[in-house]
């Protein structure tokens, strides 16, 4: 990776390093097999966490920190495209879950760590940040804000609170037998067809986007998500402490009941939420509806406490 970087800068425990062209981010994400265009992109840092793991930060724009925490599937790469439409308004950051893209990883593996992780991204950031987490990102997202303080608004898109736990385990269990005979796109396909629910239609726009062949290489770390969040217990007794407003995302073709259940829990135990629904879009309006997302969130931002 050190012959795609420019420059590097350790301020604070915090290592800034420079991605001043497309050629040099290309190292960085060749393995996810993900492209993006030069405008997509911005400066990487990478963030210590609380047990030590590095995780990278991909940040672009002037304002306020908007932080993009990405899914079950997939790295930072997913939201980067959402840059150009924010990046005037917020300083805009995506940032890799552990095990994916420039972030490190760890032996012992758990959900806490995915909030703690996302609270020392916060924390490192100056002023308050505004968080967005989707699906699996979303569950850590709203952990974080049990950790750190400096989440000033806090965008929840479909988190999987109310998943079937003996299904989902039967599931992780098939896909760690693909995985490891190498069947990574059928895995894939099986997770997001039984799992998240998706529609053929759904599915096939996303085999035909270019970050396909990176979905395809990351399921290789989903089955553990998987059994960590099996073992989740969604409690709406303590959403009365998440007392920042919470915009909460769902699309309105979004068919698991699952998600629907989800989102109806926390509107009715969340101090301040507010529902918006994504025309015309499903699980992944990052991808198939960039411009109304954007708009649903920069109208969230601006909003009264």
């Amino acid at each position: 990776m050190c012959h795609s970087l420019r420059s590097s800068l350790v301020i604070g425990g915090i290592l800034l390093v420079s991605l001043a062209s497309r050629e040099r981010v290309t190292g960085l994400e060749a393995s996810a097999g993900q492209a993006g265009s030069a405008a997509n992109r911005g400066d990487l840092i990478l963030v210590t966490s609380k047990d030590g793991t590095r995780i990278g930060v991909e940040c672009a724009g002037t304002g306020p920190t908007l932080l993009f925490v990405h899914g079950g599937v997939g790295d930072r790469s997913r939201w980067t495209p959402m840059f150009p439409l924010l990046a005037s308004k917020f300083t805009t950051c995506a940032m890799d879950r552990r095990g994916r893209g420039a972030s490190g990883d760890s032996v012992e593996y758990s959900l806490s760590k995915e909030a703690e992780d996302v609270a020392a991204v916060v924390n490192s950031r100056p002023g308050p940040v505004f968080v967005l987490g989707h699906s699996y990102g979303a569950v850590a997202a709203l952990e974080a804000a049990f950790l750190t303080d400096r989440i000033a608004r806090l965008m929840l898109y479909e988190p999987p609170l109310h998943e079937p736990t003996g299904t989902n385990l039967a599931v992780a269990g098939r896909l760690e037998e693909m995985i490891r005979k190498g069947d990574l796109e059928p895995a894939l396909i099986v997770f997001q067809t039984e799992i998240v629910k998706q529609s053929p239609a759904e599915l096939a726009r996303m085999k035909a986007r270019p970050t396909w062949a990176g979905l395809v290489a990351s399921i290789a770390v989903h089955p553990r998500q998987m059994r960590a969040l099996a073992a989740y217990r969604f409690d709406a007794s303590r959403m009365k402490a998440v007392r920042m407003p919470t915009l909460l995302l769902m699309g309105e073709e979004t068919t698991s009941p699952y998600a629907k259940q989800s989102i109806g829990a926390l509107r009715e135990s969340l101090p301040n939420p507010t529902l918006v629904m994504l025309e015309g879009q499903a699980h992944n309006a990052m991808e198939g509806g960039r411009d109304l997302l954007a708009n649903a969130i920069i109208k969230f931002a601006a909003g009264p406490d």
